[in-house]
């Protein structure tokens, strides 16, 4: 089991190696912690942990200060023209209760949906046909998968939804969630590489035609507008930077070889993968 939630936690919750903390001076910050990136205004931004803060990370390295996520686990974020979203959890000892934030910048966050008197938390958010979801997990004390949890935001506020063909073992957690007017894909690793899943609701869910990736921990997905599926992972077996698009294959990605996949996100130039290497985050597109 030990084995099991430290693969998850590398997938999760993307951590800086620990020889990178107390090296010699940098003109960036030691970032320990990344949950994700998405395009805010006219540029990419990726949400990170640096020291106890959660900060707001430009492609360049700078960064600015966000407030209404002190002491929060967040795994995951998105962003359409409405604002941003991210996911996670709250501690709520002895376990920890999934939860969704808003922001209309990405630097005030406000708590929108809180499952309290769980133990559950979100790993996935999106944006798709209309709404936006999320997607995660009801947790065993030893913090191991056990069901699927889905949240919906309706114009009266979020809400709980039932799911049907996501269900899960302690092998199988939700990575990623990625959505758009046709409808929704999700990740799910397994200790042998990550599934691709689709819905056209997000309640019903199918996996994808050749979605089954191994050797891949999936972090980011892209959705092409000819239906193509583009994603950014780490392999399992020894971590390597790769990315492909279903049904066609897979390369490596020019990042160093201990870079650690944060996700991607479509920008001006095209698509541009994150990872987090010592610390500090580096973009390479894809």
């Amino acid at each position: 089991m030990a084995c099991d939630i430290g693969r998850r936690t590398f997938v999760l919750g993307v951590v800086a190696a620990a020889s990178a903390i107390g090296t010699a001076a940098t003109a960036q910050p030691i970032l320990t912690k990344a949950a994700g990136v998405a395009e805010l205004g006219q540029s990419a931004k990726a949400l990170c942990l640096l020291g106890a803060s959660w900060v707001l990370v430009d492609e360049d390295g700078t960064t600015h200060p966000t407030t209404g996520l002190e002491g929060a686990n967040v795994l995951d974020v998105a962003a359409d023209a409405r604002g941003v979203l991210a996911v996670g959890s709250r501690p709520a000892p002895p376990f920890t209760e999934a939860t969704v934030w808003q922001s209309a910048d990405g630097a005030a966050w406000h708590e929108v949906m809180r499952l309290t008197g769980t133990n559950t938390e979100f790993t996935g958010v999106g944006f798709g046909p209309g709404t936006a979801m999320a997607l995660g997990s009801g947790l065993t004390e030893e913090r191991a998968p056990m069901r699927t949890i889905a949240a919906r935001r309706l114009p009266s506020g979020w809400t709980e939804i039932p799911v049907t063909g996501l269900e899960q073992t302690a092998e199988h957690a939700i990575t990623t969630l990625s959505g758009n007017r046709s409808g929704w894909v999700a990740a799910a690793i397994t200790q042998d590489g990550t599934t691709l899943y689709r819905s056209p609701d997000g309640s019903a869910w199918s996996t994808v035609d050749r979605g089954q990736l191994e050797d891949t921990a999936v972090q980011g997905i892209l959705l092409e507008g000819n239906g193509g599926i583009r994603w950014v992972a780490n392999a399992i077996g020894g971590s390597a930077a790769i990315t492909g698009t279903v049904g066609a294959g897979r390369q490596p990605v020019a990042v160093p070889e201990n870079a650690h996949v944060v996700g991607a996100v479509w920008t001006r130039r095209g698509p541009l993968s994150y990872w987090l290497v010592d610390g500090r985050l580096v973009t390479a597109g894809i």
